[in-house]
């Protein structure tokens, strides 16, 4: 399985997420904006970012998973 490209669409849109918001700053700034970055925009971007940890992690075990395998098979 491969997680690559996956991981790398979800980097993309956290990354052009995170662009957009730190743009809109300045034309927006008052206490609802501040209020959706507590309370929908943080935690989002927080989700996001542990999700792709995880995938990486995923990534790294499935690794070593067909590395033991192709090893038993070939053995």
């Amino acid at each position: 399985m491969k997680f690559g490209s996956c991981r790398s669409q979800l980097y993309d849109a956290q990354k052009t997420g995170r662009a957009k918001w730190e743009s809109l700053g300045d034309v927006w700034d008052d206490t609802a904006r501040r209020d959706f970055e507590e309370k929908l925009w943080g935690p989002l971007d927080q989700r996001v970012a542990d999700m792709l940890r995880a995938i990486d992690q995923v990534a790294v075990l499935f690794t070593q998973v067909r590395s033991e395998c192709e090893y038993k098979w070939d053995s």
